[in-house]
């Protein structure tokens, strides 16, 4: 059956191609996916979802190029006008080729050598009672939570596979890092070897609201994400991806060999820094009884980080604060009986760092006056008997490095949106790998920062510095150098 949607405002005014998450790929894009994957003789492959059939296509040109014989290609669709369309396409010899009018949920026992395609993109809220329960019987564990029909197709075409079969599809790039998809990562990292490919800068789906990736599965193979190409690729095991939280986007060469290693010898900030969510205010209107343009005659009052209207996050820049004058009322007596609680102010008045949770790269300042925080900013505190004078301006000087900007834009590219930027949100900074401040050199350490956030220009300083304490090679350092990386 077609899904026509739910009756609510997520679906009204869409068509049903678009209910249903039709979005055809460029015949060139699906030639490129087909010719990585191994095809040979005596094989069956899948498309459960093929629209008019590019994949399907694209596969038995592959076969006839290659000289294959008694090759199985076979596509599922619920469209009976995409089926038609798939069926016309032409047939070589030494093809099976079969298009059938079905849905790709449902059951079949059969096993496939490989699957491949592009599945539907539909959200839980556009998807009809009836079918959002067949998926969570087909498939548990993507079918968990807020769901998208599409990790639905990925985890149907894994269990579809034979037991050294492949997949390889095309998916959002929030598949990388959403809470809802943890499930399904940890349990596909399982099956075999992973492999994910940024498909965001190519331009071949210009106006869809998607950062698209491909997603290979190996199955069989050593189970982990593979970082690199071929046999001499550095695979990230699933504890470390469970640890990490997201399965990163590398680069290839240098960028991914680079950060395959400092997620396996680095140690996460969270040993040190602590990360906290700051002030929200939940119901509409809330916000003007609290947050003022001028002093509140309030023993509460507090000068207030980014409270000003669509003032966006750009009272941090790199190592300093620019207040603009806003203030709040943290009364948290009142803000309680508001049911709308406010952070403790003893989290505020300590020493801390103030991140930016969107940007291109990473923008932070030390605040020692004792600022409250709006929840445009993550508020870093260190931990109990961390050296917090130390910590702290380590922190700000390893966040604006080159080498921490590149590693946290593979680790998290899955966040990106509206033109590359992305999220800094508490668990994925606490997650990264920070190496402790170099032994010896605090009053350094405290004179660069303090140096640069008075203006020096010093940053080419700081970068070696950190470059030192990450281990970057000769190498490693001329690549980062030869990179257009956003302006801090």
């Amino acid at each position: 059956m077609q899904q026509r949607g739910r009756d609510n405002a997520a679906s009204r005014g869409r068509s049903v191609a678009r209910l249903n998450g039709r979005v055809y790929t460029p015949q060139a894009l699906a030639d490129a996916i087909v010719a990585a994957l191994p095809l040979r003789s005596g094989t069956r492959w899948l498309d459960p979802a093929c629209g008019d059939g590019v994949f399907l296509d694209a596969l038995m040109r592959r076969c006839a190029a290659l000289g294959l014989a008694d090759v199985t290609v076979e596509g599922w669709d619920v469209d009976p006008a995409a089926v038609q369309a798939a069926q016309a396409r032409p047939v070589p010899d030494g093809v099976r080729y079969v298009v059938v009018h079905r849905d790709g949920l449902a059951p079949d026992g059969r096993r496939f050598d490989g699957v491949v395609g592009n599945p539907p993109y539909v959200e839980s809220k556009r998807m009809d009672d009836g079918l959002k329960a067949r998926v969570r019987a087909v498939c548990p564990v993507a079918g968990q939570g807020a769901f998208d029909l599409y990790a639905a197709f990925v985890e149907r075409a894994a269990r579809l596979l034979a037991p050294d079969g492949v997949l390889s599809l095309i998916v959002p790039n929030r598949l990388l890092v959403t809470r809802a998809t943890a499930p399904l990562r940890a349990w596909l990292a399982a099956q075999g070897r992973v492999e994910v490919r940024d498909l965001s800068t190519t331009g071949v789906f210009d106006g869809a609201a998607v950062y698209p990736i491909v997603l290979t599965l190996r199955a069989g193979g050593p189970p982990g994400l593979a970082i690199g190409a071929g046999e001499g690729a550095s695979v990230v095991p699933a504890d470390v991806l469970g640890r990490l939280g997201v399965w990163p986007l590398p680069e290839p060469g240098t960028g991914g060999a680079l950060l395959a290693r400092l997620v396996a010898t680095v140690p996460p900030l969270g040993r040190a820094i602590g990360l906290r969510w700051t002030v929200s205010f939940h119901r509409a209107g809330l916000r003007d009884a609290y947050v003022s343009a001028d002093r509140p005659d309030s023993p509460h009052a507090r000068p207030f980080l980014g409270g000003g209207r669509y003032a966006g996050n750009r009272e941090v820049e790199p190592y300093r604060v620019t207040w603009a004058g806003t203030w709040i009322d943290h009364d948290e007596a009142r803000a309680r009986g508001d049911r709308n609680a406010l952070p403790p102010l003893a989290l505020f008045t300590g020493p801390k760092v103030a991140v930016c949770q969107n940007a291109r790269r990473a923008r932070a300042a030390l605040d020692t006056t004792g600022m409250v925080l709006k929840d445009t900013f993550l508020l870093a505190h260190a931990h109990d008997g961390v050296d917090a004078a130390l910590w702290l301006r380590w922190l700000v000087l390893v966040l604006h490095a080159d080498v921490t900007h590149v590693v946290y834009e593979q680790l998290y590219a899955g966040t990106r949106k509206a033109g590359g930027y992305l999220h800094f949100l508490g668990p994925y900074l606490a997650a990264l790998p920070v190496p402790d401040p170099p032994e010896g050199a605090r009053d350094a350490i405290l004179r660069l920062h303090d140096a640069l956030a008075a203006g020096e220009p010093l940053q080419a300083r700081a970068e070696a510095w950190v470059r030192a304490a990450y281990g970057v090679s000769e190498a490693e350092g001329a690549w980062l150098d030869s990179l257009d990386l956003p302006a801090r």
